[in-house]
Parts: C-alpha cells; structure tokens; sequence
C-alpha cells in the first residue's frame, strides 16, 4: 500500500492535466466504480459564492436530524483530506489512501483531472459507509462539472457573479446558464440569485426542465433580527415552515440568505423521506461551522480570516466588516492572478488604514508588486511581505489591541494564514499596547 505523501503526490501530479470541463471521463471512470454516486440521494450545491457555507448548514442539519452525511466540498483549506467527509469526520489517511488506489485503477486509459479523480473517490466512500444522503458542491460553474453526473432530490444555485469567465464565459448570463446546468428534469430548484439576467437564466432552465422554481423574497425569505447569543438572528418564513429565532455562528447577513437556501432545501428534500424534525433545523444552523468564511480567531486584537477571492465575496466580508468594532484595519490580501483584483481591491482597500500585499505558495498567486501597483491609486499605506506567514506576522506587530487584522484575497492564502496564526495564537497572544 503506498503511504499518504506518495498517494498525495501523484494527486496532486493530475493537475498537470489542467481543467478540461465535461462528463464523459467522470462518467466512464464511475461506469468501471459501479456507479457509486446512484447508491444513495443527493443534494447537489452550485453558485458563484456561498455554496460550501450552505453545503456545510445542510451537513450540519442533516447530521443532528440523525441521518448518516456525506460531505463533498472543494478546495481544502490546509489538508486535502477537508475534502471528503461522513458526519463531520474527514477521511482517514488510510481509507484515502486505499480508496485512492482503487480509483486509480479504474482511471486506466483515462487521463483524469485532479478535480475528477477526487470526486469520484467521494462517491466511493460514500457509498462504503452507506450514507443516507450526500451534500455535494459544484467545483465550478455546474453544466460540465464532474459532480454534475447526479441526479439530486434537490439542486440549489446561491448565487451568480463573475467569476472563472475564462472557463464559463464573459458575462452574468453565460456564467448563469452554466449554473444552471446542474437543473435536472423534474428536480425542484432552489436559489437566491437576485442577478436579474441570471434570475432569467435560471427560470428558463428550470421552465425548460419542467423543475420547480423556488426563489428567496418571493417562496420563503429570512427576517434578520440583529445580533444573537452566537452571531447573526434570523426568522425564516419558509415554503411550509417558519421557524423563528434562529441562531448562526457563521458571521455576516449574506450568511442569511445561505442558511434560507439550505433550510428550504431540507424542505423540499423532506417529502422526499428525508425527514427533518424542525428542532433539527434550528440546532443544525447554531451548530454549522465553515472555517475562513469570516472567521474570528482573537479578539484583542481582533483578526479575521475571510476566504473572499472575487468582488461579490469581497462585498460581502466588506459588510460583515462593517459589523465589528475597531480602530483600525490592517488588511493582508494575497489574490489570484486570474482573480479581478481591480474589483476585489474596490471593496476591500477603502476600508483599510494599512495594506500587506503577499502571495500564497501556488503559481497561480499574483505578484505582490504588481497588487501595489493597482492598490497605489487608494493612496494606502501599502507594502509587499512574502510569504503569507511573514506578512501576518508583520501585520500582528503592527496592531494595537484595539485594532483589527483582516486576511483575504484567497483560500489559499486563507489557509496558509490560518496555520501560521493559530500556531501564533497558541503559543502567545499577539498583543501590543493600543
């Protein structure tokens, strides 16, 4: 048996291939599988931003309704084993390393994508541990993505923005019909697109599918009630349920509309046998965690680590921002180089008493000093601090207790912060005088 560093190595060795969008590898390696992924119901998650936090609320529900969950979410954050889990548990080194061998074997002939092979490594530990049902999330875009090859109880569609034009198309119109590809006949449809073109899109499909349509603001809708024993209150007014008082630890109102699209969802998925008993509901939301979305790791001095990686994300975190107290932000930004950082940028820098520019260890990161010189008409006090760790480090020896630390930019810069930081924090408070 190969151990994990090798199993790892020629995983990560399939990127080589690149992203080659389409179904036909997927569907001819599950066809030598046995087709795992028709040996247990689905629901099948896409969207432009949001659809691993819903992903994460609908495992998190599911989970305290006593049902057995898997979890397929992409990428990892700091260990590829993230990825793939049951009931909140990543897999196993050894069963990823075992059910990795058995995948590669039904890969010959094959040449598959990284996203490919580990997404039909989930559908194989799925059905290994015979789960009762399985939350899966879109890579990217949805028509041609390699989870696209179920047939769901329910597909949900958050959101559609720009993002990943060079594979989807340029324009909210090309990027929503490709969205609104997981729509399967018949299958009842859930989102809280407000896009009008993308709106359009996604009614289309679904009228051409003869699928039901059900939008937030017009078939359930949330009700914010301000601040909560853990994060942000909500009522939610659901298709058949309301439930009141509900409670998320996820920060940031943008995280409503998340939660209203898995809870309704649940809904839909509950006449379906998948039944959900409403305590289940409400616990299952207070109980959801989804690490670097917003996330909180200390308070004096506050430091947040927020996945943001395109303008619609950095809005959002510009919001949930908007919502702690502080004096000053110190922002760490490492940002993809494919990524609209013109637009991530307008969100995020105004904000900012204090910018550090860096880069995450990928080849796709952006050179910090090219960030400084789009960053330079914000008149910010900027500088460019290689790698991730230093520049936190650099930006915690700037703050004051009073002060705020903000990285984003990426999930790959999330990650690399989010190892440093916690190390940091566990061996001593990075205060200074404020």
């Amino acid at each position: 048996m190969p151990s994990r560093a090798e199993i790892l190595k020629y995983l990560y060795s399939l990127h080589r291939h690149g992203i080659k969008p389409g179904l036909g590898r997927i569907s001819s390696i599950l066809l030598k599988l046995g087709n795992p992924h028709r040996d247990y119901p689905s629901i099948h998650v896409a969207g432009t931003n949001g659809k691993g936090s819903t992903c994460a609320m609908l495992e998190s529900v599911l989970i305290r309704a006593g049902h057995s969950v898997g979890l397929y979410t992409s990428p990892h954050l700091e260990k590829f084993n993230e990825r793939i889990r049951v009931n909140g548990i990543v897999i196993p080194d050894r069963d990823m390393i075992r059910i990795a061998s058995v995948v590669k074997k039904a890969c010959s002939g094959e040449e598959p994508t990284f996203f490919e092979f580990t997404t039909a490594m989930a559908f194989v530990y799925f059905r290994e541990r015979m789960v009762d049902i399985a939350v899966l999330e879109a890579g990217m875009g949805g028509r041609l993505d390699a989870t696209n090859v179920v047939t769901p109880l329910v597909s949900v569609v958050t959101n559609v923005g720009l993002d990943h034009m060079e594979y989807l198309g340029h324009g909210i119109k090309k990027i929503a019909r490709e969205k609104a590809g997981i729509i399967k006949k018949n299958v009842p449809v859930v989102t809280a697109c407000e896009e009008p073109e993308a709106m359009g899109e996604i009614a289309h499909a679904c009228e051409r599918q003869g699928s039901p349509l059900y939008m937030l603001g017009r078939d359930f809708l949330t009700r914010p009630l301000g601040r909560g024993k853990n994060g942000e209150a909500f009522d939610y007014l659901g298709i058949t349920k309301n439930l009141s008082g509900l409670d998320l630890d996820l920060r940031g109102v943008h995280q409503h509309k998340n939660a209203a699209c898995a809870l309704a969802a649940i809904e839909i998925a509950s006449s379906s046998g998948i039944t959900v008993p409403l305590r289940a509901m409400k616990k299952g939301l207070e109980q959801a965690r989804w690490p670097a979305r917003v996330e909180v790791l200390s308070k004096r001095p506050l430091i947040i680590i927020d996945a943001a990686h395109n303008p619609d994300g950095a809005r959002s975190l510009r919001e949930a921002l908007r919502g702690f107290t502080y004096e000053r932000l110190i922002l760490v930004l490492g940002i993809m180089a494919d990524k609209d950082i013109g637009g991530i940028l307008r969100e995020l820098a105004p904000l900012a008493e204090e910018v550090i520019l860096t880069a995450p260890r990928t080849e796709r990161a952006a050179n910090p000093d090219i960030l400084l010189d789009k960053l330079a008409p914000y008149g910010k006090n900027a500088r460019a601090v290689r790698p991730v760790a230093r520049a936190c480090g650099a930006a915690l020896r700037e703050a004051g207790a009073n002060d705020a630390v903000c990285v984003a930019g990426s999930i790959f810069t999330a990650g690399e912060a989010m190892k440093y930081l916690k190390d940091r924090l566990a061996k001593k408070p990075p205060r200074r005088p404020g």
